[in-house]
């Protein structure tokens, strides 16, 4: 798989480096963009003491994550790990809006979803000394009539799914 978070952090290094950014998925991207924050988060913590992290992302200032009907399975079914302890690292570190469709993983809905949970609760336990962009507040926002790709992929041509990709692309701009 070419777009791991690996390289997805060492090609935007190489064209802002020292800069502040945030990142912005569709789907399996959401993957790569939450494991990049768990990335970014436990070198900063533990230092690149090169034991599973070849490149030093020190420098990296990602101040948000916002991720379009998310799919995190892949962290349990292609690396056997586990999705939502993915998600709890991630957003205690880094800002993360999840937009969920009405179809999406259960997991991952606000009203019941454990990553959703997590995600939301982050808000408590920031790093100390890391700053977050105005009033950012981690959560997963559900569009229950909205199906998965509905942001990216959806048939606007239908009015309620140009208003619901309108309404999460706004959540989306507001959050960063």
């Amino acid at each position: 798989m070419e777009y791991t978070p690996e390289y997805l952090l060492q090609t935007f290094s190489i064209h802002s480096s020292n800069s502040n950014f945030g990142l912005i998925g569709f789907c399996w991207e959401v993957w790569a963009i939450t494991k990049a924050c768990v990335m970014l988060e436990c070198n900063e913590k533990h230092g690149n003491n090169g034991k599973n992290n070849k490149h030093n992302f020190s420098f990296w200032n990602i101040r948000c994550g916002v991720g379009f009907h998310p799919s995190l399975k892949l962290e349990d079914v292609a690396f056997n790990r586990n999705q939502v302890e993915m998600a709890k690292l991630a957003a205690g570190y880094v800002p993360l809006l999840y937009l969920v469709a009405g179809n999406d993983a259960e997991n991952i809905k606000p009203s019941e979803g454990e990553i959703a949970k997590v995600v939301s609760d982050s808000g408590n336990i920031r790093c100390e000394g890391r700053e977050t962009n105005r009033e950012q507040l981690p959560r997963c926002a559900e569009f229950p009539d909205m199906m998965h790709g509905w942001v990216s992929r959806g048939n606007t041509s239908l009015g309620e799914v140009k208003k619901g990709a309108e309404d999460a692309l706004m959540m989306a701009v507001e959050f960063f």
